[in-house]
């Protein structure tokens, strides 16, 4: 038996192993096919890749760019939808401490008169209920008295603090107070003085139901995005209707008045999104929008998956294409020669056919027509993205100008009373002092005439107020084919109207208030009662003053010419005294 032959030694057998592997790895380039396709694959690979970066970066530019345009429109639409929605409620409660139901039966409340009283409870308590069924944003109203007891309240039954009680029994004016936290709702209290000359310290509130704000946070314009009310400290008041819940926000609170700038980052629970944020000033709480990265970035995504597979392909097919060409340059390459040496020779009318089989010439040929081919048909494809690009900006502009249109109405809706479609409380508000400021400038007179509808209460109790509500349109279109076009005629609250004439001194106006309530005194309204159809006559007591140099004059004049205009019997114009 012969003793077993010595391996190598393990130094060596390494060495053998990686020439192995250099020699299989090499000999793809020993050949002038596999050399083509290295280079082909390379350069290919290269170039595909740098222009995928290129286009990956343009289109991440760009999206940022939309980003930083489209989350400071967010934030500022919304930042004027809840001032409007804040605006509203303090003007609903305003007007309903104004109304001479909630004044005359305050009255009775507080004196605690026996059966009167009581009748006065009932009348408020129908009344107030049926501001609940027509404004759900409140959880309930009460009136409060100057030691802060409960007179009445209707809706929900919700305790608060006794030092929030003590704030609201000493408001003198109509405003929302701070933030209340109720159970699991947030309530906020709006509240105004009850307007009466009998009595005083009675005070109207109302319980906010900041839920039915979050549908004022919510706009088509969000998108995948979400909006979100932070409060001082960080806690998460609420959020539009298609956002996710989020407690609590833990990133710094921008300063007041700094403009919102958008940024991306992740939660605590490791959701990264891009957001941005800007103080809401009314109550140093802060709107937040927020979209998830991936959403936001969604186009940037497909993208890259779209190129990267679109360059995989282009490198995959000039390779083969590359090694199709080089191996069919090596196997024909005497016949091309014969065929090069005849041409040289001066056989000028030789033409070398393509040989049935695939030799170089067929194969030049082909690959020729096939490039030529290809070019034509990405050609095609570049003119039809064009086209798809072009078509793409003309419907971008299209929902551009649609967007500036439905802005346009939106804005108009702002300043327009929706009952009467007159100028409403705030546009007047508004044009008054530029009116005002350029009379004084120019010394033009200029006159007010303030207009209230006589017994309208009476009215809506007896037709209804549907029938109240037609009564005030038709009103309101009389009213308007009265005037001037260069008058102001405003919806200033209930069944009480403004009228701004301007270069008209106290004569014109005087006349012009006498036509205008001859107008409405001498048209007929139609009316369905138990009865049937009908129709009734309406009057309206008017009060006109003359705008002299004093801003805070001008209006109360006009208000106390109207209320003497009521206590003569209504029905009638008066002028403010000079």
């Amino acid at each position: 038996m012969s003793a077993p032959q010595p391996g190598p030694p393990p130094g060596e057998e390494n060495a053998r192993a990686s020439t192995r592997i250099l020699a299989m790895l090499g000999r793809p380039f020993q050949t002038l096919p596999g050399r083509v396709v290295s280079s082909v694959f390379a350069a290919t690979l290269v170039t595909a890749l740098t222009v995928a970066g290129i286009s990956t970066q343009s289109i991440e530019s760009f999206l940022r760019g939309k980003i930083d345009q489209k989350f400071p429109a967010i934030l500022r639409s919304a930042t004027a939808r809840l001032d409007l929605w804040y605006s509203q409620r303090q003007l609903d409660l305003e007007t309903l401490a104004r109304s001479e139901t909630v004044a005359e039966n305050a009255a009775f409340l507080a004196a605690r008169d026996g059966a009167r009283g009581r009748e006065a409870r009932q009348e408020m308590k129908q009344y107030l209920g049926y501001v609940l069924d027509r404004f759900p944003q409140y959880a309930t109203l009460f009136l409060l008295d100057s030691d802060g007891q409960v007179l009445l309240r209707v809706g929900e039954e919700i305790e608060l603090p006794p030092p929030l009680v003590a704030r609201l029994t000493e408001v003198s004016s109509s405003r929302v107070n701070d933030l209340h936290i109720g159970g699991s709702e947030h309530l906020q209290v709006v509240s105004s003085p009850v307007k009466n000359e009998r009595l005083a310290g009675i005070t109207l509130h109302g319980l906010l139901r900041l839920d039915a704000l979050a549908e004022a946070l919510d706009s088509d314009d969000l998108g995948t995005a979400g909006l979100y009310l932070v409060g001082r400290s960080g806690e998460v008041i609420l959020w539009s209707p298609r956002a996710p819940s989020r407690q609590p926000y833990t990133r710094a609170l921008p300063a007041e008045g700094a403009p919102p700038v958008s940024a991306d980052y992740t939660h605590g629970a490791g959701e990264r999104v891009v957001g941005s944020a800007v103080r809401f000033s009314r109550f140093g709480w802060t709107l937040v929008v927020e979209e998830p990265y991936d959403k936001a970035f969604a186009p940037l995504v497909s993208l890259l998956w779209k190129t990267l597979g679109i360059n995989l392909a282009i490198v995959v097919l000039f390779s083969l294409v590359a090694y199709q060409v080089a191996r069919s340059i090596v196997r024909p390459i005497q016949a091309l020669s014969q065929g090069a040496h005849r041409i040289a020779a001066g056989e000028t009318d030789f033409v070398i056919p393509e040989p049935p089989r695939r030799d170089e010439i067929a194969v030049l040929t082909r690959t020729f027509n096939e490039m030529t081919t290809r070019l034509r048909r990405n050609r095609l494809e570049l003119e039809e993205q064009r086209l798809e690009i072009e078509n793409a900006n003309h419907r971008l502009i299209a929902q551009n100008q649609e967007l500036q249109r439905v802005n346009e109405v939106f804005e108009q809706l702002s300043i327009t009373d929706g009952l009467t479609k007159l100028h409403n409380h705030r546009f007047f508000q508004e044009h008054l002092p530029r009116e005002m400021k350029r009379s004084d400038r120019t010394g033009e007179p200029l006159a007010l005439i303030l207009l209230d509808i006589d017994h309208f209460k009476q009215l809506n109790d007896r037709y209804g107020h549907a029938v109240g509500d037609s009564v005030l349109r038709r009103i309101a279109e009389v009213m308007n084919a009265e005037i001037r076009e260069m008058d102001l005629l405003a919806r200033y609250g209930g069944e009480e109207f403004a009228l701004l004439a301007a270069q008209t001194d106290i004569d014109g106006a005087l006349a012009l208030a006498e036509k205008i309530r001859l107008a409405v005194g001498s048209n007929r309204y139609p009316v369905v009662d138990e009865k049937g159809p009908d129709e009734v006559s309406i009057t309206v007591s008017v009060g006109v003053a003359a705008y002299c140099g004093d801003t805070k004059a001008f209006f109360n004049d006009a208000d106390r010419a109207l209320y003497r205009a009521k206590d003569a019997g209504r029905d009638c114009v008066v002028v403010a005294d000079d």
